[in-house]
């Protein structure tokens, strides 16, 4: 373990903490959230804080390189490569970042710059050559892999090693950052730390370390590169006749019309369900094309557009099911199957492929209601003209619970949901209904009235963040809806203005990676 250099009592004992053990890092919108593992030996004291810090992945270095007089590496005096006006520079590179060594000086000509790996030969790996040195535009464009061990000198494929020098190859740190420093960085007395104040779209990595009273420990390793991105909602599957496999998405904190994301393995509708953690959703149940109740479940990465993939099967095939989740675990309650309806709850690990588990049962047997959830508690409610609201604690199997009632009694409602509170929009009973009411999760008890939807509408998808919850879609008094509205969850009142879908369409289902307060 590093230590301060100081004595007691004649030995050294003031020693800083190991480096934490790295775990994942969760992008969300302009912010990650770092996992570790705290170390097991804390030096001389305590760990009293963590703190945690992000650095640009894969960010690019551009050198000047031109020829002049100067001292050779290998002694003597002769041409050589100045970068960035310094003669024969000892390189210090940063794994996982790429070099451009610009070539363009017409002091080049002859002298083009190429690497050496540690035993001598010519190392290519990573290594593009663009034009002819001392020409205008000529590069060289070294990129590192974020492992890299190799090169380990710089030098003139013409005129030998003399005129390069050495290449040390680093970790990315606070003092080998590019700028200088971290980008940005939190503390925090636990596992996970967030960090705030990220660009979205920019490729970053984390580490963490420990420290006590006796100073900072050592950086840990790297987590794997991460991206920010705004939050995404998604809309799958339904109906406009005939039944669809499509999956839009939206950037739940703007506003703005759906785009194609791909599509599900399976044409489906009558409330398909969604269950999401931060980086992958799972669809399932419905009746198929082939008027078949569905086992099937898909999965899709919500970062990358592209067609679903097959992730295992529900217990049972079945439809007007409704689904939540948090971060880890999906849970799919009942739904109607092809001999009746059932009391079934069945769950998944959303991180591993594989067929649905079973929970435990239904305290009551009303279909096609709706679900949504807070990190703790999974919430179903209405469905079959029934009031009903029940709760499962999402990390313990059991049976469900009775929490409440609705407003108004109705089915194939929307819910959207924050850590703190979930919202029912839409549904039907006897007509289309435009009423909006809420639950405080951690609270049993009956809905209150938050406000109306701008259409009376039933079969809406509903996605949310912590902040704002979207009902898209639905079939309305007299036809189809392409609407997408939005509310914020905390805030009573009336929906907004949001876009549209690609298809107007009803019987679908919603989902994101940041429902519920899991980003």
């Amino acid at each position: 373990m590093p230590n301060k250099g100081k004595f007691i009592g004649g030995q050294d004992n003031l020693f800083v903490p190991d480096a934490p053990t790295i775990g994942t890092a969760t992008a969300g919108n302009t912010q990650v959230s770092v996992a570790f593992t705290a170390p097991s030996d804390v030096g001389g004291d305590a760990v009293t804080l963590y703190g945690a810090s992000v650095f640009l992945a894969g960010a690019t270095i551009n050198y000047r390189v031109s020829v002049g007089t100067g001292t050779l590496s290998t002694g003597g005096s002769g041409n050589v490569y100045f970068i960035d006006g310094i003669p024969t520079k000892t390189l210090s590179l940063i794994k996982g970042f790429t070099y451009v060594f610009d070539q363009s000086d017409s002091s080049n000509s002859g002298h083009p710059l190429r690497f050496k790996d540690n035993g001598g030969s010519s190392y290519s790996t990573g290594v593009t050559a663009s034009g002819t040195a001392g020409s205008a535009s000529a590069t060289v464009t070294l990129v590192l892999a974020s492992d890299a061990s190799e090169p380990s000198s710089y030098y003139c494929t013409v005129h030998g090693n003399g005129m390069g020098n050495t290449i040390s190859l680093i970790e990315a740190s606070a003092s080998t950052d590019p700028l200088g420093t971290a980008q940005a960085g939190a503390t925090g007395s636990s596992s996970p730390i967030t960090i705030t104040g990220l660009t979205n779209g920019t490729s970053y990595l984390a580490k963490v370390w420990a420290i006590n009273d006796y100073g900072n420990g050592p950086l840990s390793a790297a987590t794997a590169s991460f991206s920010p991105a705004l939050h995404r909602g998604i809309f799958a599957a339904g109906t406009t006749g005939t039944r669809l496999n499509t999956i839009d998405y939206v950037s739940i904190t703007t506003t703005g019309n759906a785009t194609d994301f791909g599509d599900t393995t399976l044409a489906r509708q009558v409330s398909p369900s969604l269950m999401s953690s931060s980086t992958r959703q799972v669809i399932g149940a419905g009746i198929s094309a082939s008027v078949t109740y569905a086992v099937t479940l898909d999965y899709i990465t919500i970062a990358n557009t592209g067609n679903a993939t097959d992730f295992g099967d529900l217990s049972v095939g079945r439809y007007n099911a409704n689904a939540c989740s948090n971060a880890t675990r999906g849970i799919t309650f009942h739904g109607d199957q092809q001999s009746g309806s059932d009391v079934t709850i069945d769950y998944i690990t959303i991180a591993s492929v594989g067929n649905a588990i079973d929970f435990g049962d239904m305290n009551t047997s009303p279909n096609a209601g709706g679900a949504a959830s807070s990190p703790t508690r999974g919430v179903r409610f209405g469905g079959s003209s029934s009031d009903e609201i029940s709760y499962v604690t999402i990390a313990s199997t059991g049976n469900a619970t009775d929490f409440g009632n609705m407003t108004v009694a109705r089915y194939h409602a929307a819910g959207v949901s924050s850590n703190t509170r979930i919202c029912m929009g839409g549904g039907e009973n006897g007509g289309k209904s435009n009423v909006i009411d809420y639950v405080t999760t951690a609270s049993t008890g009956n809905a209150l009235d938050f406000g109306d939807l701008g259409i009376n509408r039933q079969g809406t998808g509903g996605t949310s963040n912590s902040i704002r919850g979207l009902f898209a879609g639905g079939e309305g008094t007299s036809n189809l809806k392409n609407n997408i509205t939005y509310i914020t969850i905390a805030s009573t009142g009336n929906d907004t203005d949001f876009g549209d879908l690609t298809v107007a369409r009803t019987s679908m289902s919603g989902g994101s990676d940041a429902h519920g307060g899991i980003a």
